[in-house]
């Protein structure tokens, strides 16, 4: 019984995350806080934010200028990780749908021109996932010959 409950809390307390959310709707703070992180310059603009649990923790977005990750990891700052790549420098954008899965999240795994690698992750259902997909590769081929 014990299992039962704590395992119904953990999936309460996963499904407790921002998910996404239109740049527009992301408070003065939220976005202070993401600027402060280094990966989002004062004229650029957020288009699409999804969170796995709360924005200080947490972070995918797409802005106008570049695709950006973030995990900040409060108890073992050697797990925080932050990242981004701009268009320019985006080779493929993969889409990796794992909605159905329990324990894991969908991504975009962002293949750079320089050969790495950095994925995008997305908490939602498959229309949510699609949609961030989407809106990623319009930017990068709005973007591309800038």
């Amino acid at each position: 019984m014990k299992r039962i409950i704590h395992l119904l809390f953990l999936v309460i307390l996963s499904s407790c995350g921002l998910g996404s959310k239109e740049g527009a709707d992301l408070s003065k703070d939220e976005i202070a806080y993401v600027q402060s992180l280094g990966i989002l310059g004062e004229d650029e603009k957020i288009i699409l934010f999804n969170s796995q649990l709360d924005t200080e923790t947490s972070g995918n977005f797409i802005s106008d200028k570049r695709l950006a990750s973030y995990w900040i990891d409060k108890r073992d700052n050697s797990k925080t990780k932050v990242s981004y790549v701009y268009y320019e420098d985006i080779d493929t954008i993969v889409f990796k749908n794992l909605y159905k899965s329990l324990t894991y999240a969908s991504f975009l795994e962002v293949v750079k021109k320089s050969g790495g690698k950095m994925r995008i992750y997305v908490d939602g259902d498959s229309s949510v996932v699609w949609h961030f997909y989407n809106v990623a590769n319009r930017e990068r081929n709005k973007n591309f010959n800038r």
